[in-house]
């Protein structure tokens, strides 16, 4: 008796498992269906004479937010703009008022500038002439002293 439930309980699971299994065959991906995660938005905005890292950064809204990076990037070199976004990551993460939230950062970031966030962050340059283990020898001293 014990072995005829056990079959039954048994080729249930399977049979459950082969329809969960041909389900999810069944449902094309995001991709085909058209359905993208993310679309991105393009923006109009003013030209700008001038360095992108020097752009005030809009925090009224989300919306203008995401218009000011769209100005910033467009404006920046791919290094400038990545270093913009490194210096916000880290916002997020130490900017204890934020909370790892981008929602709370962004009135806080309202009137600054990238180059702003950068100095905050204080991060420099090395020295494009030094070795990798000359910077390396640099920062100890600087730790050091």
């Amino acid at each position: 008796m014990n072995m005829q439930v056990l079959a039954k309980t048994t080729l249930a699971l399977m049979a459950a498992a082969s329809l969960f299994l041909a389900a999810c065959a069944a449902t094309p991906p995001a991709e085909q269906t058209g359905a993208s995660a993310e679309t991105e938005k393009t923006y109009e905005f003013e030209p700008w004479d001038g360095n992108g890292m020097d752009i005030p950064i809009d925090g009224s809204s989300m919306e203008a937010f995401n218009a000011s990076c769209a100005r910033i990037k467009a404006y920046t070199t791919p290094e400038e703009y990545a270093a913009f976004q490194r210096a916000l990551e880290w916002h997020l993460t130490y900017d204890l008022a934020a909370r790892d939230k981008l929602e709370l950062l962004v009135p806080r970031l309202d009137g600054k500038t990238p180059a702003d966030l950068l100095k905050a962050v204080r991060w420099r340059k090395p020295d494009k002439n030094t070795s990798p283990a000359e910077k390396d020898a640099a920062d100890a001293k600087i730790i050091d002293t």
